[in-house]
């Protein structure tokens, strides 16, 4: 069958209907009751909170690259974005001169 376009169907072979099989019964209970496996995981506090790197008491996280993540500081930063004081003209014109550089 090649089909062109949305309605637009070339074929060699009859195009009738789907023919329907007669429906089969379902297998007869053989009297033992069968268990469905249940897939589980279990994870400690301590490798839990190793997963997520946020387990220091100071209050930041260890990132891949080395470098800490300041969780109040992250906090404050979505704080200003979210009420619309984060973009500044200064800090726009910070940015773009910090853009340039780096293309020049």
């Amino acid at each position: 069958m090649q089909i062109y376009g949305p309605f637009r169907v070339s074929t060699t072979q009859q195009t009738s209907g789907a023919q329907r099989t007669p429906a089969q019964a379902p297998p007869a209970p053989t009297g033992k009751p069968t268990a469905t496996p249940v897939d589980q995981l279990d994870i400690s506090s301590t490798s839990a909170a190793a997963s997520t790197g946020i387990n220091r008491l100071d209050g930041t996280s260890q990132v891949a690259g080395g470098g800490e993540i300041r969780i109040d500081r992250v906090a404050e930063l979505r704080r200003q974005i979210a009420d619309g004081s984060y973009e500044t003209p200064e800090k726009m014109d910070a940015a773009l001169d910090r853009m340039l550089d780096q293309f020049a």
